[in-house]
């Protein structure tokens, strides 16, 4: 990608590609903060965490939930894998608080049902957050 152009973003979950788009700016949710890409960024590879993907094209800016996975930046463009992208509008905030109060009865007995209750929190909070 050179400074000059715009990010190619393309999004893959197990079902299809879900967005292949191109714009100014993509911010993802790493597992331990946000990344900002712009034309010209350094190629890497992150894992996403639970939250609101943000697509800025122009003054347009269109919110998605990607529901963890990764992010692979080359000079060609973006790559994020995740197992779910919603629109924002598609969440529907009385679910998510549903699926919250869910998650926070399960029992952790053990290192895995910890891991799924943490999962389970983290995802749902990150739904209220972005649902309208």
């Amino acid at each position: 990608m050179s400074t000059n152009d715009k990010v190619h973003c393309v999004v893959v979950t197990p079902e299809k590609t879900e967005l292949d788009t191109t714009c100014d700016m993509l911010v993802l949710p790493l597992f331990d903060g946000e990344l900002a890409i712009q034309p010209g960024r350094a190629p890497m590879v992150g894992r996403l965490g639970f939250g609101m993907m943000r697509v800025r094209d122009g003054s347009t800016v269109t919110e998605w939930f990607v529901d963890g996975g990764f992010v692979q930046v080359t000079r060609q463009g973006v790559n994020v894998l995740t197992d779910r992208l919603l629109k924002a509008e598609q969440i529907d905030r009385k679910e998510a608080e549903e699926d919250l109060n869910r998650a926070m009865l399960i029992k952790a007995s053990s290192p895995e049902s910890l891991a799924l209750k943490e999962r389970s929190v983290t995802q749902a909070q990150a739904k209220i957050r972005l649902a309208k």
